[in-house]
């Protein structure tokens, strides 16, 4: 049972400060889980925390007991939305294991668990370590155990930790020597651990694409409904005349290439929509990370709700060249954002406007309408110039973004640059901080939610 923990950087923080107050007696909370649950994945996604109090419950350094009474309204809760329930405790000595009492406090009350909610999906068992590490363990309807495969941290920074050494130690190939001399082993195996979706595999999606190959990144996603054609020769790479003479779709043709390359990074193309298919929404929920790479004010909306739902940081690239009809050109500009659960969306960040989403969603949907209307639309069928080595430096920059967030690079805080601006002509770069969402379409409601989405509206 192959089963991944999520949680976001500020849940992981509020959890720290609860289970290790400075009193070196243990402490217990306990999270109500979203889920990811398909054929492939299972993934619990940390919706909503509840610290139990320290009255209610008995404390020494290596115990801690309480009443099932205590979160009777935790069952009540996971028993009326499907949600999996985890339980933490702390442990005060690092990588100390699941004790005989921990075995027999968590048989009795995933048991209660189990009566609650009469599901045969997974709950989970944590340990907090004082520096903020875990250690998991999955419980079935049998009260068995399992390992857990590995948790992800989700914020400013992330942090992934696999729980299986055969998984750390895999064979890394000569080509990764370089990029663990730049930063180190333990960033090297994450980047091969990684699944990442690249959404839009043209302009800025196809170097970006090149680069998580060559860094080692261990399997991709790539989403793209379009075909190869002669217009996209000068920015796609891997694409060849032959792909464009057969029609070939582009998420084929690159992943030919991809495999030609021969460095074994696993492949998924979905030639869709993301908003078409459900099963396009449950391969990127199961990523670590995503890129958007597309221009639609609709594919980035829906991006920002899957980032938002299953706890997913989201990387939006996006460039705009325009020219000036003479030959020459008027400005060059592009934006890099880091969007994580909990900050500001893209919405909130003037990325799109709830005007070009809504007149694209009437394109999408009711064609008929987009053509009485088409007059009042703001240029949605404008085509901007695009050339390959102004996508590859944003590409670039949006995949150095990636790396500083896994393994903090820059002199500042990942904080100072969630928005990034590039000026071309003036050969410029800024970046600023965000704020928290204040948007309803991302509240703490919906927040690690998983397969609700309650506005994923797939056909």
């Amino acid at each position: 049972m192959k089963v991944n923990f999520k949680l976001t950087e500020y849940q992981h923080n509020k959890l720290q400060i609860h289970l290790h107050p400075g009193d070196g007696l243990e402490a217990v909370a306990f999270g109500l889980c979203g889920r990811l649950n398909t054929d492939k994945t299972n993934v619990l996604l940390l919706h909503e925390l509840y610290l139990l109090p320290y009255n209610e419950c008995e404390r020494a350094e290596d115990f801690v007991k309480w009443k099932i009474d205590s979160v009777e309204h935790l069952l009540e809760k996971a028993l009326a939305n499907d949600y999996a329930i985890i339980k933490f405790h702390s442990h005060g000595i690092k990588d100390s294991d699941f004790s005989k009492l921990d075995d027999i406090s968590d048989k009795s009350f995933f048991e209660c668990v189990y009566g609650w909610t009469d599901s045969e999906l997974p709950h989970a068992s944590m340990i907090m370590y004082p520096d903020g590490s875990f250690k998991g363990r999955i419980i079935d309807k049998a009260r068995e155990f399992y390992p857990l495969y590995s948790t992800n941290i989700v914020g400013e920074n992330i942090s992934k930790t696999l729980y299986s050494e055969s998984i750390l130690a895999a064979d890394f190939l000569e080509f990764t020597d370089r990029n663990t001399q730049a930063f180190g082993d333990k960033t090297t195996k994450i980047l091969k651990s990684l699944k990442i979706g690249v959404v839009g595999c043209s302009g800025t999606g196809s170097p970006t694409i090149e680069q998580l190959v060559r860094l080692g990144v261990g399997e991709l996603v790539l989403v793209d409904n379009d075909k190869g054609e002669l217009a996209n020769m000068n920015r796609i790479y891997g694409l060849k005349m032959d792909d464009v003479n057969t029609h070939e779709l582009k998420v084929n043709a690159i992943k030919k290439h991809i495999d030609s390359i021969g460095l074994g990074t696993k492949v998924t193309t979905l030639p869709f929509l993301v908003q078409e298919k459900q099963l396009v929404v449950n391969e990127l929920a199961s990523c670590d990370l995503i890129f958007g790479c597309v221009d639609s004010a609709e594919g980035r909306h829906y991006l920002n709700l899957i980032s938002h739902y299953y706890l997913i940081p989201l990387i939006d690239i996006g460039v705009k060249l325009c020219a000036d009809g003479r030959g020459g050109i008027d400005s060059i500009n592009g934006n890099i954002h880091y969007v994580y659960p909990g900050s500001a969306s893209l919405l909130e960040r003037n990325v799109y406007s709830s005007k070009r989403l809504a007149d694209e969603e009437v394109k999408r949907t009711d064609p008929e309408e987009f053509k009485k209307r088409q007059v009042y639309f703001d240029n949605i069928n404008v085509a901007s110039p695009a050339v390959i080595s102004i996508n590859t430096l944003h590409s670039s920059l949006a995949v150095c973004e990636m790396l500083s967030r896994i393994h903090p690079y820059r002199y500042n805080e990942n904080r100072k640059f969630d928005s990034t601006h590039i000026n071309l002509c003036d050969w410029d770069i800024s970046s600023i901080s965000v704020s928290e969402s204040k948007s309803r379409f991302f509240s703490d409601n919906t927040l690690g939610i998983g397969n609700k989405q309650p506005l994923i509206q797939i056909p």
